[in-house]
């Protein structure tokens, strides 16, 4: 009874964290366009998160290895992220006091996510198994979080997502308390960044292909960053609606479809990996990407007739593009690496992609969308997504010519001491 109550506590916990980040990050790029006029910074506001996440994530986590327990330091966090959404509510006219506080939040949230996976890992008796049943529950809290906002009619173009998620962060604040404990770790190992972020396995690990997935997860987190900073914006200006059941969904509604094929593609995932091998998936990924880019570029219409239909089929493809590269490549780590190296090669995988390759990916895309925008309503999407399109192209390419572990990659034997 203890275990089944620990387990609904952290599964209520992960649907009201994804929830809280699902309601207002998806629907932030909208706002800032269309209510604030501040198109110009829109990839800097997203690029936020990437930098939290090289900065911020491996300090925080010795912080709860060594000095703070993990809960204690959850609440920490989570008051800061809902406290700087309320604030980031209040900013109307300053670009740049938006876009510092908006850094402040993904400071204090971004952490949160690896500190809730630890708790959780370390109070499940069989991780492997039931760690990813609990995390399906994070998926569904993001989707209903969409969803709810999506029902609202020009909610998105309000700061209510913004409100709703500093609300969401003050319950996960005060709820922090009832999770399980995670002991501070009795190791006083000496602590650098090296460490922190993986580096210090970078010099075992010999096999090419690990260089390839690494360098084409980077890549294709580009094309990541233009759908997450741009894609509401450019359904909200295509007119996408979709009518069902006698309701009206709105943009950031339809984008939880998205989210939704992600939960159908986990499950697939296992028989296509025993079908065509972990060379397979990845490929799959990169053509996802590449096909997403072309339909949307199919769909849209600059005259305002734009088609649902290829648009919806770019976004349900979202399990393919998001499961397939990104859970893809974190399988191919955990197989070709040395098991004393694993947690350190996926903290580097994890650095690289969510790190390196979102903040890269923001940055350029904030410079394609700026060159795209040819008046205050009006962007070239095409410019936009061929742009896209043509990273995942790079990276397929890439992958082609330098991957050889098609099936099963060999693992890196351990170093001596």
């Amino acid at each position: 009874m203890l275990v089944l109550n620990a387990r609904v506590r952290l599964g209520a916990y992960l649907f009201l964290q994804y929830f809280m980040l699902g309601i207002w990050f998806v629907a932030l790029g909208t706002y800032m366009s269309q209510t604030l006029q501040f198109d110009s910074v829109i990839g800097l506001a997203y690029a936020a998160q990437g930098i939290a996440a090289i900065i911020a994530s491996p300090f925080i986590g010795a912080l709860a290895d060594r000095l703070i327990p993990a809960r204690r330091l959850l609440a920490i966090l989570m008051a800061f992220s809902a406290g700087s959404l309320f604030l980031l509510a209040s900013i109307r006219d300053n670009e740049v006091a938006f876009l510092g506080v908006v850094l402040i939040h993904f400071l204090a949230f971004v952490p949160t996510i690896p500190l809730t996976n630890a708790i959780c890992l370390n109070a499940l008796s069989e991780p492997e198994r039931d760690f990813a049943r609990l995390r399906v529950l994070g998926t569904v809290g993001w989707i209903a979080g969409g969803v709810l906002i999506g029902l609202i009619t020009n909610a998105l173009l309000t700061p209510l997502p913004i409100i709703i998620a500093g609300a969401a962060g003050l319950v996960l604040s005060i709820s922090a308390r009832y999770l399980p404990d995670l002991p501070i770790s009795a190791e006083k190992s000496s602590f650098s960044i090296g460490k922190a972020l993986g580096l210090d396995a970078l010099s075992h690990i010999k096999n090419r292909s690990f260089w390839a997935v690494s360098a084409c997860a980077l890549l294709l987190s580009i094309p990541l960053a233009f759908y997450n900073a741009y894609c509401n914006n450019f359904l909200q200006e295509s007119g996408a609606r979709l009518s069902l059941l006698g309701t009206t969904l709105e943009p950031t509604a339809i984008q939880a479809f998205g989210q939704g094929s992600e939960l159908f593609f986990l499950l697939l995932l296992p028989f296509v990996l025993r079908v065509i091998g972990i060379g397979g998936v990845l490929v799959i990924g990169m053509v996802g990407w590449l096909l997403r880019s072309t339909l949307f570029v199919i769909g849209y219409s600059a005259g305002g007739d734009s088609s649902l239909a290829p648009i919806m089929a770019g976004i349900l493809l979202h399990g393919v593009c998001y499961d397939f590269i990104l859970i893809g490549a974190a399988l191919y780590v955990d197989k070709a690496v040395a098991r004393s190296a694993r947690s350190r090669a996926q903290s580097f995988l994890t650095m690289i992609t969510m790190g390196v390759g979102i903040t890269l990916g923001s940055l350029i895309s904030n410079a394609v969308y700026n060159l795209a925008t040819t008046s205050e309503a009006a962007r070239d999407w095409d410019m936009i997504w061929i742009t896209s399109g043509a990273m995942a192209a790079l990276a397929l390419v890439i992958f082609l010519l330098t991957f050889r572990d098609w099936r099963t990659p060999p693992r890196t034997k351990p170093q001596a001491s």
